[in-house]
């Protein structure tokens, strides 16, 4: 699903950009290759972000 329409990436990009370590929406843009335009997607990179990280904790925790 699109993310951003303004840059054209999506959650995937999004997820592959976290999963390197990225842990902040300016970093994700960065990594991207790309730079806020409207904004209105950096609250979903933002529920992204959390998303991935209350799903490591999840893994880690049921190891």
């Amino acid at each position: 699903m699109y993310v951003c329409l303004c840059n054209g990436f999506t959650d995937r990009d999004v997820k592959s950009a976290i999963a390197t370590g990225i842990s902040a929406v300016p970093d994700v843009y960065h990594s991207l290759g790309a730079a806020p335009q409207c904004a209105k997607c950096s609250v979903h990179i933002r529920d992204i972000i959390q998303e991935e990280k209350a799903q490591k904790s999840f893994a880690v925790s049921a190891e």
